[in-house]
C-alpha cells in the first residue's frame, strides 16, 4: 500500500540578480530551487532533499518572479510529525505523532501561513513565499498550467537610474513607441516562434498561442512590455524584447516580427535582451484548482448566506 502524500502549492517571489536561475544545478551554486528546498527540509525536519520542489517553469540567471508557482509533496511520515501548538509560534512541534484521523487536519490554512512566515525567515531576503495552499494530487505546477504572463520593464531616458537598475533594462537613446506598438500586433494568435528561441533551447514545440502582446507607457520614462501565452520557448520573451528595441531604435522595420515569424530563422530576429528587465508575473491554472483564490471563495459564501 502506497504512503499517503499531501501536495502543497506555493506562490513564490524572488529577485533574480543573485540567483543562478531557478532550477537546481551542481552543489555550491545558488538557485531558487536549492535555497527553497533547503528551507523546506529544515522547517519540516527532513533529511536533505526529501522534500523536492517542482516549478511551473525555469527562469534564467537575473530573471525575477512575482508569481512563480511551485508544488511539493509531504509524505505521511512527515505529516505524522506535525502538530499545531495552540498559543505558540505555530512552528513544527516535537515529534509526537498525530493520530491517523487527524492527518487531514494537520495542514490548516493557519499552519500554512505560519509555515510561510518561518521559511521566509530562513531564506535570503531576495526570496519569499507569498502564499501556500493545499492542492489535489493531480495538480502539477508545470503541466497543469494553462497560461503564463511576463512583464519586461524598460527605462528609456538619457541617464541611468541608481535605484531601478536591478529590475529595468536601461536604454538611453530615444525609442519610437508608435513603431514598437504597431510591430507587436502580428504576435497575437497561434504562431511558430522558431525564430525567437535560443540555439541551445530544448527540443520542444515552438508553436505558441499568444493572447497578449502589449507595450505600455507608464510615464516617467518607464515602458512595460507584457506578453501572455499558453507556452513559451527558451528565451522567447527576451528575444522578442531585443527585436522590439531594435524596432524602437530604427534598426529594424516594424515588419520585423512578421518577417521573422514567416522565415522561422533565428537570424531574422533581434538580440537577446538582458535578463534583469524580465519578470515572471503570473501563472494561470484551470478554475477547478481555485489556486490562491480564497478571498473570492469567502465573497461567494457570504453572498450565498445573504441569499438564504
Amino acid at each position: 500500500m502506497s504512503e499517503l502524500v499531501q501536495r502543497v502549492a506555493l506562490k513564490v517571489e524572488y529577485l533574480g540578480e543573485k540567483f543562478c536561475g531557478s532550477q537546481m544545478q551542481r552543489a555550491g551554486i545558488r538557485t531558487v530551487q536549492s535555497e527553497l528546498e533547503s528551507a523546506l527540509n529544515t522547517f519540516f525536519r527532513c533529511d536533505s532533499r526529501l522534500i523536492k520542489a517542482t516549478f511551473s517553469g525555469r527562469t534564467d540567471t537575473g530573471v525575477h518572479a512575482l508569481g512563480q508557482i511551485v508544488h511539493f509533496d509531504l509524505p505521511e511520515s512527515v505529516l505524522r510529525r506535525i502538530r499545531i501548538t495552540e498559543g505558540n509560534s505555530g512552528m513544527v512541534s516535537k515529534t509526537e505523532a498525530a493520530e491517523i484521523g487527524d492527518l487531514n487536519e494537520v495542514l490548516s490554512d493557519l499552519f500554512l501561513e505560519k509555515m510561510c512566515w518561518a521559511i521566509n525567515g530562513i531564506v535570503g531576503k531576495d526570496l519569499a513565499i507569498a502564499d501556500a495552499q493545499l492542492v489535489p494530487q493531480d495538480f502539477h505546477a508545470r503541466f497543469s498550467a494553462t497560461r503564463r504572463s511576463y512583464v519586461y520593464r524598460i527605462l528609456n531616458r538619457p541617464q541611468r537610474s541608481a535605484v531601478r537598475q536591478a529590475n529595468q533594462c536601461f536604454v538611453s537613446a530615444k525609442l519610437d513607441h508608435d513603431a514598437m506598438k504597431r510591430s507587436l500586433e502580428c504576435l497575437l494568435g497561434r504562431h511558430d516562434f522558431e525564430a525567437f528561441k535560443s540555439s541551445n533551447a530544448d527540443k520542444v514545440s515552438t508553436i505558441c498561442l499568444v493572447d497578449r502582446a502589449e507595450l505600455l507607457n507608464k510615464g516617467e520614462a518607464e515602458l512595460e512590455f507584457w506578453i501572455s501565452a499558453n507556452h513559451f520557448v527558451y528565451n522567447m520573451v527576451r528575444i522578442i524584447v531585443g527585436t522590439l528595441l531594435e524596432v524602437g531604435l530604427g534598426k529594424r522595420a516594424p515588419t520585423a516580427f512578421s518577417e521573422a515569424l514567416a522565415g522561422k530563422d533565428r537570424h531574422l530576429a533581434g538580440p537577446t535582451a538582458p535578463p534583469w528587465g524580465l519578470c515572471l508575473y503570473s501563472v494561470d491554472y484551470p478554475a477547478e484548482f481555485s489556486l490562491f483564490q480564497r478571498d473570492s471563495k469567502i465573497e461567494i459564501s457570504k453572498s450565498q448566506e445573504n441569499e438564504s
